[in-house]
């Protein structure tokens, strides 16, 4: 995260909390802080830490480990999803794959069986 990046979080939490100050040594201890995050993941963080301490002013620490929690989340929200993605997971002896001629007939067959329905129905013409 870049300073001005960390002094929009600050304005946007000295808005709620005027606990949390805005001035140069202030702005500085929460860009060392904040440095190695994104501003999602910090502003997430922020967020997260209101939700769960009404009363308790955020500081640098605070939201830095929660920023770390944030991004360990989302790593792993990713890397499960990389690990099994549900649309990769083809069968290897599905009957499709093993007849591709008879399924593509099959659904021929199928498609025209529909039409005949709805036309017979009069719902299509």
């Amino acid at each position: 995260m870049n300073l001005e990046e960390t002094v929009a979080i600050m304005t946007w939490v000295n808005q709620h909390d005027p606990r949390v100050q805005l001035n140069k040594p202030s702005r500085d201890i929460w860009a060392n802080a904040l440095q190695p995050y994104s501003y999602d993941e910090a502003m997430q963080a922020v967020l997260d830490h209101y939700r769960l301490n009404d009363d308790e002013s955020v500081s640098p620490a605070k939201i830095r480990k929660r920023a770390e929690l944030v991004r360990s989340q989302r790593t792993g929200r990713e890397s499960a999803i990389e690990a099994n993605p549900k649309q990769s997971s083809k069968h290897p002896t599905s009957w499709r794959s093993r007849n591709p001629e008879e399924w593509d007939r099959l659904l021929e067959v199928g498609q025209q069986q529909r039409r005949d329905d709805l036309i017979s129905r009069g719902i299509t013409p």
